[in-house]
């Protein structure tokens, strides 16, 4: 008892920091917003509603993760180079290839919304939204390297607090691509303020020299997207054969994710480049007793939410659902330190196989479970075995390459 009020007091001068104090709020504000737009829907019984905003985010997340590249890699392993000619190049390089990347990303929202078979007031709004979660991405990715956090929370507070704003197509009955709009321009010429192209920029030239880069990267990238398939690929699932449960599926998994979100804002992003240097080993985060506490705490309180939520009886899941999500959760939770490592360690190409392996195989449990007709119950388990083999395997590596 007496080392866990130690381990409090240790957090206080955290917390007295008027920066701090503004990521946290910053922090708690992007974690809940959509949840808890989807809980409004769940209790008022806006299914409808609750369905299209759903999906809205669905595809807006799905095209982020096809365009989550990790462009920023080069730059942020070479932002502290004592060479400014190589620091603005590749600073230069860097921009030129969000906008790029920026561009090809809205073709992608076209097979997006094809493949879940959406209307066009689903296709403009998720257009909208993706729009605005791209540029705030490549934008607040930036601040926090800067480590700006006050002008990190602006932008963060903004985008997420002008989502309610959807809420008046249930609740009025306005016009859901009208809203929208709104939320597109309220955050785009606050956004605009923090871009400064001072490149010139050639746009046949640079297509070219971005093919070129992602070529040469064609490793990481590849295993980047291994990993993020695994984070969003349940939702595309659910998305596209059980949608009548998407918004129950999404407002559970937005729930059960509020602790890896933790771990990323707080732990991740703050210790962004202790993890570039490899300062950082999966046994100082595993055996940290200041860590597993607030884990513990996290995940307890989310526990004791969902059972809440789910005796209200506003949930169509059941408790085997219930108990395999939440253990997936808790496995991810470690997989993401563990992802992080790798992704920085030099011999981190030699875990592409491994990745690819694992891709594979989640595929083959996507297929078996649709064409045999199985239940999301059957799903989500056999998705907990495989994430749990992958984990500790992908471990087991590790510990013999290190």
């Amino acid at each position: 008892m007496e080392n866990f009020n130690n381990k409090i007091k240790q957090i206080i001068p955290f917390l007295k920091s008027i920066d701090n104090k503004a990521y946290i709020f910053s922090r708690f504000i992007s974690v809940s917003i959509k949840p808890l737009i989807l809980f409004i829907c769940l209790t008022f019984g806006f299914k409808e509603f609750g369905t299209v905003i759903a999906m809205v985010f669905l595809v807006s997340s799905v095209n982020m993760m096809l365009c989550s590249i990790p462009i920023f890699r080069d730059y942020f392993i070479n932002s502290s180079n004592i060479s400014p000619l190589k620091k603005r190049y590749f600073k230069n390089k860097y921009k030129s290839e969000i906008v790029i990347l920026f561009l090809i990303s809205l073709i992608f929202i076209i097979p997006i919304n094809k493949f879940f078979e959406n209307n066009l007031e689903i296709f403009i709004c998720s257009l909208l939204i993706f729009s605005i979660d791209k540029i705030y991405d490549e934008i607040q990715r930036l601040l926090i390297l800067k480590k700006d956090f006050n002008a990190w929370s602006t932008i963060t507070n903004l985008k997420n607090l002008t989502l309610i704003i959807f809420l008046f197509n249930p609740i009025i009955n306005i016009n859901i691509v009208y809203l929208g709009i709104i939320y597109f321009f309220i955050n785009f010429f606050k956004l605009y303020s923090y871009v400064k192209f001072s490149f010139k920029f050639n746009l046949i030239k640079e297509i070219k020299k971005f093919s070129f880069s992602i070529w040469n990267n064609k490793k990481i990238y590849m295993m980047s997207y291994f990993l993020l398939f695994y984070s969003i690929g349940d939702k595309i699932f659910i998305g596209k054969t059980f949608k009548e449960n998407l918004t129950e599926y999404i407002f559970l998994s937005n729930i059960l994710s509020v602790p890896l979100l933790f771990i990323i804002f707080f732990y991740i992003s703050r210790y962004k480049t202790e993890f570039v240097k490899n300062l950082i080993s999966f046994n100082d985060v595993i055996f940290s007793k200041r860590f597993n506490y607030l884990l513990i705490s996290i995940f307890f309180l989310v526990f004791v939410f969902v059972t809440f939520f789910h005796y209200l009886s506003l949930l169509n899941f059941s408790i085997t659902s219930l108990i395999s999500l939440s253990l997936i959760y808790i496995i991810q939770s470690y997989s993401l330190i563990l992802d992080e490592i790798v992704y920085w360690k030099s011999f981190y190409k030699d875990f592409l196989f491994f990745e690819f392996s694992f891709f594979l195989l989640f595929l083959a449990v996507i297929f078996f479970i649709t064409y045999a007709s199985f239940t999301i119950d059957m799903f989500l388990l056999l998705l907990l075995l495989l994430f749990l083999f992958k984990f500790i395997s992908k471990y087991l590596i590790l510990v013999k390459k290190s």
